[in-house]
């Protein structure tokens, strides 16, 4: 018997998302290691790790790889946009300086300003939403 697989964005198990007529919401191994369906990769603003999408803001692309500690203190960047989301986003995940603020790495920024982080061991992916809801999976 196979393991149940979820999308590492939504949570949405993958037989769940193979009931759905006619849908895209299959699940896909991405580059980085992450369980993508096709309704969560329509809203990422950027491939996760590495593949950049062209259209994604130069100073979020310069982010991608940095951690919660740098880009809440380290970097010294300005508190407006594109930052600002993001700022927000590692403040809430690095709520324990001590423990949190090296442990998780920024992946994409989607469209709706969900940002999406990686565990610096690789074993959790954190998705943080425009509303202040943080959603951790480790495994």
């Amino acid at each position: 018997m196979t393991e149940q697989r979820y999308c590492d964005f939504c949570g949405r198990p993958e037989d769940e998302l193979k009931r759905i007529p006619n849908s895209s919401a299959k699940l896909e191994l991405g580059a980085d290691g992450l369980w993508v369906c096709g309704d969560c990769r329509t809203r990422l603003q950027s491939t996760p790790v590495g593949q950049l999408d062209e259209f994604l803001d130069e100073a979020v692309k310069a982010l991608i790889g940095q951690s919660v500690g740098a880009i809440c203190y380290t970097l010294n960047l300005p508190y407006e946009p594109p930052y600002q989301a993001i700022i927000d986003a590692a403040s809430l995940i690095g709520y324990d300086e001590d423990l949190y603020m090296s442990a998780w790495l920024f992946v994409t920024q989607w469209l709706d300003g969900t940002t999406v982080w990686r565990a610096e061991d690789g074993r959790g992916t954190a998705v943080v939403t425009p509303d202040g809801a943080v959603h951790i999976e480790t495994g």
